[in-house]
C-alpha cells in the first residue's frame, strides 16, 4: 500500500472517529450493524468497503460524500452537520431508485481511470439479498452502465422485474433465449426463451462493485 493510500484512509478513519463521537462510539456500531472492535480498526485506519462506510454514514447522520471523501455535508466545531461543499473535481452517480442521498460523490480522476465511460449514463445500486452471493454481498454497492444492455459474456446485469430491481449474469442461449444465473448455487439458473427474452427490461450492466474510489 502506498504512503498516499494510506494517508487516505488515516483521514478517513478520523473523519469516522468524528462522526462516530457525535452519537457515541458503541450507539454508531450497533446502529450501523457493524462491530464495537471493526469500527475500533476503521478508525484507526483500516479499510473499509463501501457498503461499510454507506452504512456508517447513514448511522451518524453524515453525507457519504463526506465520509468516504471529506467532500459534502460533514461535522462542525460542536460535533452538527455542516453545510455542504462542493467540490469541482468530483462527479455525483446518483440511485438507481430513489433514495435519501443524491448517491455517490466520486472523483472525476478515478472514474475516468477506472470506469471510462459516460458518467451521464452510470447509475448506483444496493445490492439486495444472497443471490449473487459470493460475488455481490447484501448491502455492497455496484455501478450500472445504463447504455450498455447488450447481453454477452455472462456479465452481471441490473434487471427491473415488477418494479424491483435483480442482479443476474446472463447469457444468451444457442438457438436463442438468454440464461439468467445467480452466483449462488441456491438459486436455479432461469431458461428464457426467444419471447421471454425479448420482454425482458435490462436496465444496464454492473461496471463495478467491490472497493471504495479513491477521489
Amino acid at each position: 500500500m502506498s504512503d498516499d493510500q494510506i494517508r487516505l484512509l488515516r483521514e478517513r478513519g478520523e473523519r469516522l472517529r468524528q462522526a462516530a463521537q457525535s452519537i457515541g462510539i458503541t450507539h454508531a456500531a450497533k446502529a450501523a450493524g457493524v462491530p464495537y472492535t471493526t469500527l475500533r480498526d476503521y478508525m484507526n485506519g483500516s479499510e473499509m468497503k463501501l457498503s461499510a462506510v454507506a452504512s456508517l454514514a447513514r448511522a451518524c447522520g453524515v453525507s457519504l460524500d463526506w465520509l468516504a471523501f471529506g467532500v459534502g455535508a460533514g461535522l462542525d466545531a460542536d460535533g452538527e452537520s455542516s453545510a455542504p461543499v462542493r467540490g469541482g473535481h468530483q462527479v455525483v452517480i446518483p440511485w438507481l431508485s430513489p433514495q435519501p442521498d443524491e448517491g455517490l460523490r466520486v472523483g472525476k480522476s478515478w472514474l475516468e481511470a477506472a470506469l471510462p465511460r459516460d458518467p451521464a449514463m452510470l447509475r448506483l445500486v444496493s445490492v439486495s439479498g444472497d443471490a449473487m452471493a459470493p460475488t455481490l454481498q447484501e448491502g455492497d454497492l455496484v455501478i450500472v452502465d445504463t447504455s450498455a444492455r447488450s447481453v454477452q459474456g455472462g456479465a452481471i446485469f441490473a434487471l427491473r422485474v415488477e418494479g424491483d430491481i435483480l442482479l443476474r449474469r446472463l447469457e444468451r442461449r444457442l438457438g436463442g433465449g438468454i440464461r439468467a444465473l445467480a452466483d449462488n448455487d441456491r438459486y436455479p439458473p432461469q431458461e428464457l426463451q426467444t419471447a421471454e427474452a425479448a420482454g425482458l427490461d435490462v436496465v444496464g450492466e454492473v461496471v463495478w462493485s467491490g472497493g471504495l474510489p479513491r477521489g
